[in-house]
């Protein structure tokens, strides 16, 4: 039974990633990228470093000083079906669909596999939660959960660590 699971969830993650692929490759998600790194980095604030990864985070400072602990000026990234939007500082940059020629995203389930995608190219340490709405099946007995909107936090001392999507859901 736990081999045939395992196999559900990679076959699973295979559909997510082709699913999100024209995403992923697109100029919006390009110029997404770019944005981040033009942005920049700053020092690591020591509290956003989870508790259990602290050693780890103190001996990689002392052996390459602080140069080694950045992390991205992207405080929080904010996805819906609308767009993507990066929040840094006080300021806020928009990515919508539509001002790349793109529908808007009626799938929204697919969001939490591209704010991991995101995630990898963020400097720091970020939580991915997602808010979502009940639909009933169309037997009618039972619902299903669809994503809403997908948060990206950094990090910070008063909310607990948890790099993954705080319910495990299927993408599609």
């Amino acid at each position: 039974m736990g081999l045939i699971t395992t196999i559900q969830n990679k076959t699973e993650q295979v559909r997510a990633k082709e699913r999100i692929r024209p995403l992923l490759e697109s100029r919006m998600m390009r110029d997404i990228l770019l944005e981040i790194g033009q942005r920049g980095t700053e020092k690591l604030d020591p509290q956003s470093v989870p508790l259990e990864q602290r050693p780890l985070a103190t001996k990689r400072a002392a052996e390459c000083g602080t140069a080694g602990l950045q992390q991205s000026v992207i405080r929080e990234v904010l996805l819906d079906e609308t767009g993507i939007i990066l929040y840094a500082g006080t300021g806020e940059v928009r990515f919508l669909y539509g001002d790349y020629n793109y529908e808007n995203i009626e799938d929204t389930d697919c969001l939490p596999a591209v704010a991991q995608y995101l995630v990898q190219h963020l400097l720091g340490y970020y939580n991915i939660t997602r808010t979502f709405y009940s639909v009933p099946r169309h037997n009618g007995r039972t619902v299903t959960e669809k994503t809403r909107q997908v948060f990206v936090r950094r990090h910070h001392e008063d909310t607990p660590f948890d790099p993954q999507p705080t319910r495990k859901q299927k993408l599609f």
